[in-house]
């Protein structure tokens, strides 16, 4: 990597340590916001303890089915109860929720979110997920193969945080850091809306596929450092054999739209791209699977490579 990449990643792990550590000074017109962000969160949090358990609201990671998988459990999302609460009182911050309101904002302004749904930061998806994140436990979301825009939302959010985190601690990340895989060019490009705003807080990201040529991709990946990796399998392993991109440390993992049974190209593409990731990445797998045999299926896919 040439000195102009290396001056270029420098200046944004500035730009994001000094948002993460001085966001009001920055930024004096959002006081407000975060003012409202911290009233909200309690008043969510309220809410959510109050309400009912019932078979037909909301979703739950379901601890009595979790899946043990070395270091980390699944929790299984199945429709039926709620948690509602922070886990241990461990708190989104501020610059995560900066970054929930940035890409509301953004998708609210293009026509890509609805203003009734309400802010991304007091989702009931997003509580239980931040829970299981937190925590360092991998999800197995069965309410549908397909990922939406608010879970897109909060993984990012919860990445981009992490990664901000982590910098402010000493530490520096040469390779991306959050790996989504999806299945088709459509949904690339619908990740990518969601992902795009968060580059005004310093989080760059790239989006693989074959909408593009391989040539322009190889380009732009030596002409940056993304954090963040949008692709199709069949890309990154075309990328990968040219030794254009490097996902070994790759630490949160997305798998989108994997169907039962498990079987397939999209299939043996993961597969092949979970063994080049080193050690046990935090993973969110989004499936219809409902069965034990393909549960156990995904249990070997997800398994630290040998």
């Amino acid at each position: 990597m040439g000195k102009s990449n290396d001056a270029n990643a420098l200046k944004r792990r500035k730009n994001r340590k000094s948002l993460s550590c001085n966001k009001i000074k920055i930024f004096p017109q959002r006081s407000l916001l975060y003012r409202s962000i911290n009233v909200s969160i309690l008043a969510a949090k309220k809410r959510l303890k109050k309400a009912k358990r019932s078979d037909t609201q909301g979703i739950c990671f379901r601890q009595e089915t979790a899946i043990n998988l070395g270091k980390t459990m699944i929790p299984v999302i199945n429709g039926n109860e709620l948690s509602h609460d922070w886990t241990e009182h461990i708190y989104p911050s501020k610059f995560l929720m900066m970054c929930l309101n940035t890409i509301q904002n953004s998708l609210e302004n293009v026509g890509a979110l609805k203003i009734e749904d309400g802010p991304l930061f007091a989702t009931e998806w997003g509580v239980e997920f931040w829970n299981c994140y937190s925590s360092r436990k991998d999800v197995l979301e069965m309410s549908g193969a397909d990922s939406t825009r608010e879970q897109i939302a909060w993984m990012a959010s919860a990445a981009a945080d992490t990664i901000t985190r982590k910098e402010n601690e000493g530490l520096s990340f040469n390779s991306p850091f959050h790996l989504f895989l999806v299945p088709s060019l459509d949904k690339a490009f619908e990740v990518r809306l969601v992902w795009k705003p968060l580059e005004a807080v310093g989080i760059y990201t790239l989006s693989l596929h074959s909408g593009t040529s391989i040539e322009k991709q190889i380009h732009r990946l030596k002409s940056c450092e993304p954090e963040f990796l949008v692709s199709t399998p069949e890309r990154l392993l075309d990328l990968l054999s040219l030794k254009a991109v490097d996902i070994s440390e790759v630490s949160f993992l997305v798998i989108d739209g994997l169907e039962a049974p498990f079987e397939g190209s999209y299939y043996d593409a993961i597969k092949s791209i979970r063994q080049l990731i080193s050690g046990n990445p935090q993973t969110v797998v989004f499936s219809d699977c409902a069965n034990n045999s393909s549960i156990t299926m995904l249990q070997k896919l997800l398994g630290e490579p040998e």
